[in-house]
């Protein structure tokens, strides 16, 4: 029959310590990361060809501007570094039965992943 420690041990955390609050600090960071990111892919998008832009004989950019990519793809990188950080620091800490992992710092790995292997292929 397993022991169950909460009976045993009794809970000392007060509240959320100072790695909880880095965690947090990691996703809101990393997400912030994520939004800077969906702008710059408005911006590096080809232009679309619109009514104003025919009668103004307005030439549109067709391709991607390669510059923004780049941009895109070092704060994808970013973005990874921030959630395997906070995803290694999160499973150290990952002690108690009600301890979890943090699904955001997850997500944003794997987003970041896809985007960098979008970018490269």
């Amino acid at each position: 029959m397993p022991v169950d420690y909460t009976k045993i041990r009794p809970e000392r955390r007060k509240g959320p310590d100072l790695w909880v609050k880095v965690l947090g600090w990691f996703a809101v960071f990393g997400w912030f990361l994520m939004f800077i990111v969906l702008i710059i892919i408005d911006k590096a998008k080809p232009e679309s060809e619109n009514m104003y832009t025919r009668s103004a004989n307005v030439e549109v950019r067709t391709t991607w501007d390669q510059g923004l990519t780049n941009y895109i793809f070092y704060l994808m990188i970013s973005g990874l570094c921030i959630s395997i950080i906070g995803l290694v620091l999160n499973s150290r800490r990952h002690h108690r039965a009600n301890d979890r992992f943090r699904l955001t710092l997850i997500l944003l790995g794997i987003i970041s992943f896809f985007g960098i292997i979008i970018h490269l292929f």
